[in-house]
């Protein structure tokens, strides 16, 4: 797979990404303020409020345990992923790796936000999605609906994009390539049973995707 760059017009399928619309030219109060996003002044006139960049759902009341979920905030630092040759780089000098596992959160988002790694950052990392294979009349639906392998998708992104994946979405656990490490903070619900928090599944070799 070749990596291209997480833009929401490719990835609105899977979530939604998070981008501040502004360049780093903009240091002083716009005038007018910009019209093409959901934006309001705030703090005096001292800020932009882009409203709703994302969403944040709880599914869990359709979980089979019925035990309530909690919002929590954790955070992730992420080390580079090393390649499997030294010579083994794409064009984007990012790491080369398989793709051994996927998951989802099946009853709410993951919003992954990146901490202090500027755009310009010697590293960056990989957004690996794929959608649930959907059911047939022999095979009825059911939240463990396997990963569609044959279409996943992947996406470079840099350190001023956060990401939010759809509930239910299947992804690559995160991985950072470049030279430097990243911590994210990550936003979800959760309600301590393992399998209705996170599930995964493990790739055969003839499954596994190169990056």
């Amino acid at each position: 797979m070749d990596p291209v760059p997480l833009k929401q017009s490719d990835f609105a399928p899977f979530g939604t990404v998070i981008e501040c619309p502004l360049p780093p030219s903009a240091t002083t109060f716009p005038d007018p303020p910009p019209t093409s996003f959901n934006v309001v002044p705030a703090n005096q006139d001292t800020a932009l409020k882009f409203i709703d960049v994302t969403y944040i759902k709880n599914r869990y009341d359709t979980a089979p345990s019925s035990v309530p979920a909690k919002a929590v905030m954790n955070m992730f630092s992420c080390f580079p992923r090393q390649p499997r040759s030294p010579t083994e780089k794409d064009q984007y000098d990012f790491s080369v790796d398989d793709v051994k596992i996927l998951e989802r959160h099946p009853y709410t988002t993951q919003t992954f936000i990146p901490l202090g790694a500027a755009k310009e950052a010697k590293a960056r990392y990989l957004v690996v999605v794929a959608s649930t294979l959907r059911p047939t009349p022999d095979e009825p639906f059911t939240v463990m609906g396997p990963p569609d392998v044959s279409k996943m998708k992947l996406f470079w992104a840099h350190g001023g994009q956060a990401v939010t994946y759809g509930a239910g979405t299947w992804h690559m656990p995160m991985a950072v390539v470049g030279e430097e490490r990243m911590d994210f903070v990550v936003v979800q619900y959760a309600n301590g049973v393992a399998e209705e928090d996170c599930q995964e599944v493990r790739l055969m070799p003839r499954a596994q995707e190169k990056l």
